[in-house]
């Protein structure tokens, strides 16, 4: 498990999009995730955010300070034909108490980022991974488009 400390940047805007968190989808093995949510930084920075990838749930969690702010769900697939490795990222949640401050554009970035590093390939499937790869053009080089054999793959999960 890969822990990499990743502050806001002031004044970056949380792109439209990531889903609010279902009740179903809120764990109980999360950290403080009941109490209220931190305030933010003078500048409108969350006070330590930062990624952490969580393979046993296959999902990137992001966390402020130690209180749980959201995740974004992968599965990892080999498909015949693909260059590489691929990680889906099919959903995206930042809870409600956290929107607005860019969280969401934190964790796509990051979890992106270690994805690019392990070797794999991205699939987008997540409508909000999707929108965010399509204005981040160094993101575009290790994108494949979703292919029917991906979304059989996440119905599974």
């Amino acid at each position: 498990m890969s822990e990499s400390p990743t502050p806001e940047t002031p004044g970056a805007p949380d792109p439209d999009g990531a889903h609010p968190a279902a009740p179903d989808e809120t764990e109980p093995d999360t950290t403080a995730q009941d109490a209220a949510a931190p305030e933010a930084e003078a500048d409108g920075t969350p006070d330590r955010a930062f990624i952490r990838d969580n393979p046993g749930k296959r999902r990137f969690d992001v966390f402020v300070g130690e209180h749980h702010a959201g995740f974004s769900k992968y599965r990892d697939v080999d498909v015949d034909g693909a260059d590489a490795p691929q990680r889906i990222f099919f959903h995206t949640v930042v809870f409600d108490e956290y929107e607005g401050r860019g969280l969401a554009s934190t964790l796509t970035r990051t979890a992106l980022e270690q994805t690019v590093r392990e070797g794999r390939r991205i699939v987008a499937v997540c409508p909000y991974v999707a929108r965010w790869v399509e204005h981040h053009e160094e993101a575009a080089a290790h994108v494949d488009a979703v292919q029917p054999e991906h979304l059989a793959a996440i119905e599974q999960v």
